[in-house]
C-alpha cells in the first residue's frame, strides 16, 4: 500500500486522483469492451478522455478481435514512469500510458502537433494516435505479424533500407526509426484509423486485415 507521504507527494505533483465514483465508471465503461485496466485509481485526468482510448480500442478490434481475447487480451496501465513517451507496450499486450499527460489533453495534444510538424508522427493525426499507435504493436505480437514482411509485401522489390528510406516521406520518421520495422504497423495503425487517407497505411491495414487469419506473414 502506498504510504501517506507518497500519496501527498503524487497528489502534490499531478493532482487529485478521481472519485471511487468515477473509477467504477470508467471501469464499467471498459469491462463492457473486454477491456481490463490497471492502476486508473490514481488517474487525476478526466475520465472522458479515457473512454476516448477505449473507444478507439475497440474500434480495432472489430477487426482484429484477438486483441480483447482472454489473458492475452489488452490491459490498459497507468503510468507515471514513461518519462518523455506518451505511451508504451510491454509484455506483447500491456498498453502503458502516460498519467502525466493523459491527465492534460491539451499539453499532450500541443506536444504530439509538435511531432508532426517535425514529421516524426504521422500527418493528420492527432493525440487520440496514441493508443490507435500502441494498438498497432498489439495486434503485431498477438497475431504474429511482421511489420517488415507487409510492408516488403507491398513494396515488392525494394530493399529494406529503401522501404525505410522511402516511409520517412511517405508515413513517418518514427515508422523508420528501426531497421526491423517494428514501428512500420503502429503508425500505419495511427494513420488508418485516424483516417487520415495516407495511401500507404491504407495499403498496409488491408494486406494486415487478409493475413490475419493465416496468422503469419
Amino acid at each position: 500500500m502506498e504510504s501517506m507521504s507518497s500519496y501527498k507527494a503524487h497528489v502534490e505533483k499531478y493532482g487529485t486522483p478521481i472519485s471511487d465514483a468515477q473509477f467504477k465508471t470508467l471501469r464499467s465503461y471498459a469491462e463492457s469492451e473486454n477491456i481490463r485496466m490497471s492502476g486508473f485509481k490514481d488517474f487525476v485526468g478526466d475520465i472522458e478522455t479515457i473512454k476516448l482510448v477505449i473507444d478507439d480500442i475497440a474500434e480495432i478490434a472489430r477487426d482484429f478481435p484477438k486483441i480483447l481475447d482472454g489473458k492475452e487480451g489488452i490491459i490498459l496501465e497507468l503510468d507515471y514512469n514513461l518519462g518523455s513517451d506518451f505511451a508504451t507496450t510491454m509484455f506483447g499486450h500491456i498498453i502503458h500510458l502516460n498519467g502525466g499527460y493523459f491527465a492534460d489533453v491539451d499539453e499532450m495534444q500541443e506536444e504530439y502537433a509538435d511531432g508532426v510538424a517535425k514529421r516524426r508522427f504521422v500527418k493528420g493525426t492527432d493525440w487520440r494516435a496514441i493508443a490507435r499507435h500502441e494498438t498497432g504493436h498489439v495486434v503485431a505480437n498477438l497475431y504474429h505479424i511482421n511489420p517488415m514482411e507487409i510492408a516488403r509485401a507491398i513494396r515488392a522489390g525494394k530493399s529494406r533500407a529503401r522501404i525505410l528510406e522511402d516511409l520517412e516521406d511517405d508515413l513517418s520518421l518514427y515508422s523508420a526509426e528501426y531497421e526491423d520495422g517494428r514501428e512500420i504497423i503502429s503508425e500505419c495503425f495511427s494513420a488508418f484509423y485516424s483516417k487520415t487517407g495516407n495511401p500507404f497505411a491504407e495499403e498496409y491495414v488491408a494486406l494486415c486485415k487478409e493475413v490475419v487469419g493465416n496468422e503469419v506473414i
